[in-house]
């Protein structure tokens, strides 16, 4: 057997077990020397391979500290009304919800002023956490005003789309949609719940969905740096 054909099967074999989970995303590659042992191969075709794995984008390395996992990350086009579900759903890739909180709040000014209403106005608000596969990937504030949703099914909310819930229950329809994007550092709970890697910045998302006029939900996501990338094409007339 060639040289190079064994180290492209080592390349594959390692491939596998990063895309079967045996290393999480954002882990370190064993060593080389573990490598070697495991697959009963000389260190130069371990090196081999891992550069192939560099080269193929699976890993990073970080000098001195070794060679590491590098995540999955999805696309996100933002130029149509989208759902965050059915975009990695049309992927292949299924995203579960927990709620990791729920209450009717009053508004603050600060509120008011994001949901464009009078201070004292009573919202509801859910806090879900909105994983793919096993990766959390964004932190989900979402607020909607109990003057124009009574109710709210949360174990539905756990399991489906927010917006087919008021489609389907509130006959409600966004007529216009506005979002706005910023990169800031997550807090340290919401670092908790995403399960974000050390010193990796997030993107807060804040979106505003109207009916007419009328701003009818406020949702502000802290959305993973390191496992979105948000896109748009700019075409001049």
């Amino acid at each position: 057997m060639h040289s190079s054909a064994l180290y492209v099967q080592i390349y594959e074999k390692i491939l596998a077990a990063i895309r079967n989970g045996e290393y999480a995303e954002n882990a370190p590659l064993p060593s080389e020397r573990y490598l070697c042992d495991k697959y009963h191969v000389s260190r130069s075709t371990i090196r081999q391979a891992m550069q192939l794995l560099k080269e193929s984008d699976v890993v990073y390395t970080v000098q001195g500290n070794g060679t590491f996992i590098k995540p999955q990350v999805y696309t996100q086009p933002l130029t149509q009304f989208y759902s965050f579900a059915d975009t990695l759903k049309n992927s292949g890739v299924l995203i579960q919800n927990t709620i990791v909180g729920y209450e009717q709040v009053t508004a603050d000014t600060s509120l008011a002023r994001n949901a464009e209403c009078a201070p004292g106005a009573t919202f509801h608000q859910i806090v879900r956490l909105r994983s793919a596969k096993e990766y959390p990937l964004m932190l989900e504030t979402t607020y909607l005003p109990c003057a124009r949703f009574a109710e709210l099914d949360l174990d539905a909310l756990s399991k489906g789309s927010l917006y087919d819930f008021l489609r389907k229950n509130y006959n409600f329809h966004a007529d216009s949609i506005r979002e706005t994007l910023r990169p800031v550092m997550p807090r340290p709970e919401e670092k908790s719940l995403l399960q974000m890697p050390p010193n990796s910045p997030c993107i807060l998302l804040e979106r505003f969905s109207y009916e007419g006029d009328l701003l009818i939900e406020y949702t502000k996501s802290i959305v993973r740096g390191d496992k979105y990338i948000f896109h748009v094409d700019l075409r001049q007339k």
